[in-house]
């Protein structure tokens, strides 16, 4: 089944021998998907459903910190045994049985077909002479760049003691529930330590460990109307939920379509969250459709007071720190780098429109209707991260592609091979020219591309559409009081044609500088201004 056709639709799959979801996705028992939570304080119980949130309230703070956080569905896999998350097993391999006797729909298949022609004929042939010689790697790396963007010229704040750790990750799940072994590398999130100044931090416990960790997915379900999200959105959840640990409390768990969205802080730093409010875009089928578009968090935290007098001498600073986190599935295929484009704009104008006053306050300079096109809040947000299956891919034949990762494994010129492939990165190009993602920076890609693969092999597409060997799924950041610790994909991760990548970043809590108050002049009295008459 290809997962990437936007106006696909893969008939209802049985789910009756599923050892995962004992019953059907759209009739399953609500009972056993909810999240609970034990006394004093409570994230708000809330039954998953498509389009359910789950959000932490910071007027119910958990501050007793033997509180759990628990799923029925969990304990249902563990055969009802309180198990610690660090000592869990493997859980059972769901098996998912496709209907293939129901065919989708024909329009649908001949748009599919004429897709795949069109972009196979774009590609040029390259002779087997010509990738013998190295003339095609030689071409690459001689090859013109674009402008670049200078990430040391951008704002990024000194490294101050007060600073947290924040970890994201995309991933396409293809519509396959991953192992709990392929999903392991969550784990690692729990390890995360900054430079050791940290643990002589005053008045506050050393401890390791992302701070803030964002874990996204897309294509966890198949693309067709549903009244519940079903079992492989669930288990995703679930070990998020595992993987991570009791260390971790959930703020924000939400799921549009194939996109599963979860934020999750460490419960040391709780009492820091002041707000959290979660938002959606459809960028699908006349912005419609869910099968693709974007959910965001809009996260206030406490700023913190820097050690540093020198930081603290240069004006009065914001007492919070807000910050956005998006994870975003956009348009496919190759040549539609302007939808693309256009999805990435769509989704900030209509989260800037939904964006709580609390956290973004109204701007008094937009136009009649109120709008912007996002780029106020991309302006007045502290900290933005923005991850996802963005579909960018490279502007090369398949054979010139194929041919540079393969040299990357073996040659000595292996970084400029990968510096030349990254000249043809479609989302690099949109950066430099300023079409999309305006300001945002990235990690050094030091992987390779992570689409498309067979499933279950570390082999690059075979099929006979052929794609291009891309990196379609990046973690982006503003780099305004932002530094990038760890940039990288998860090879071993093979259950999908995707692989997952993750960032790890240092990030400042210090509030941004206020502008000095404006001085009012001082109205004279009468008989001043009798005196200079």
């Amino acid at each position: 089944l290809d997962t990437e056709e936007d106006a696909k639709y893969i008939e209802d799959e049985s789910d009756e021998n599923s050892e995962v979801d004992r019953t059907s996705s759209d009739d399953y028992d609500e009972k056993d998907d909810k999240l609970q939570q034990v006394e004093p304080g409570e994230i708000q119980d809330v039954v998953i459903s498509e389009n359910s949130t789950v959000l932490f309230d910071p007027n119910q703070a958990l501050n007793d910190s033997s509180t759990e956080v628990e799923t029925r569905d969990v304990d249902r896999k563990m055969n009802g045994a309180e198990t610690d998350a660090d000592d869990v097993g493997e859980p059972e391999e769901e098996q998912v049985v496709f209907d293939q006797n129901k065919e989708p729909n024909a329009d649908l298949t001949e748009v599919e077909e004429s897709t795949a022609a069109e972009e196979a004929e774009e590609e040029e042939e390259v002779s087997k002479d010509e990738l013998d010689s190295g003339e095609v790697t030689k071409d690459i790396l001689d090859s013109e760049p674009f402008e670049e963007i200078d990430i040391q010229a951008l704002d990024i704040s000194q490294d101050d003691e007060t600073d947290i750790t924040v970890s994201v990750s995309t991933w396409n799940l293809a519509e396959l529930a991953p192992s709990y072994e392929e999903a392991s590398f969550i784990r690692r999130f729990r390890n995360t330590v900054l430079s050791s100044s940290r643990s002589n931090r005053k008045n506050r416990k050393a401890d390791k460990g992302s701070d803030i960790v964002l874990m996204s997915g897309q294509e966890c379900e198949n693309v067709k109307p549903r009244r519940a999200e079903g079992h492989r959105s669930r288990e995703l959840r679930r070990l998020m939920i595992k993987h991570l640990g009791k260390a971790y409390v959930p703020l924000a768990i939400h799921s549009f379509g194939g996109i599963q969205f979860g934020l999750f802080c460490k419960r040391s730093i709780l009492g820091d969250v002041e707000a959290v409010r979660i938002a959606d875009v459809a960028c699908g089928i006349g912005n419609v459709f869910h099968n693709k578009g974007g959910i965001a968090a809009f996260l206030k935290m406490k700023a913190r007071k820097s050690d540093n007098k020198s930081a603290n001498s240069k004006g009065t600073r914001a007492k919070s720190v807000r910050m956005l986190f998006v994870t975003a599935h956009l348009a496919a295929h190759v040549k539609n780098v302007e939808a693309r484009n256009m999805d990435f704009w769509r989704i900030v104008s209509e989260l800037e429109a939904q964006a709580p006053p609390a956290i973004l306050q109204p701007n008094a300079n937009s136009n009649e209707e109120g709008d912007t096109g996002g780029s106020y809040l991309l302006e007045s947000m502290d900290r933005i991260f923005f991850c996802g299956d963005l579909n960018y891919r490279v502007d090369l034949p398949r054979e010139i592609a194929e041919f540079s990762v393969s040299e990357m494994e073996s040659s000595s010129n292996a970084e400029k091979i990968r510096k030349g492939l990254l000249r043809h990165d479609q989302l690099l190009r949109s950066i430099a020219e300023g079409a999309a993602f305006p300001g945002f920076a990235e990690g050094k890609i030091s992987f390779p591309p992570t689409f498309k693969f067979d499933k279950g092999t570390m082999d690059y597409d075979t099929s006979h559409k052929q794609r291009v060997p891309a990196w379609t799924d990046r973690v982006l950041y503003k780099p305004n009081g932002v530094r990038v610790l760890e940039y990288q994909s998860v090879p071993e991760a093979t259950h999908s044609d995707h692989r997952p990548v993750f960032a790890t970043f240092r990030v400042s809590l210090l509030g941004k500088l206020l502008p000095p108050p404006k001085r009012r002049a001082r109205k004279k009295s009468s008989e001043a201004k009798n005196k200079d008459s």
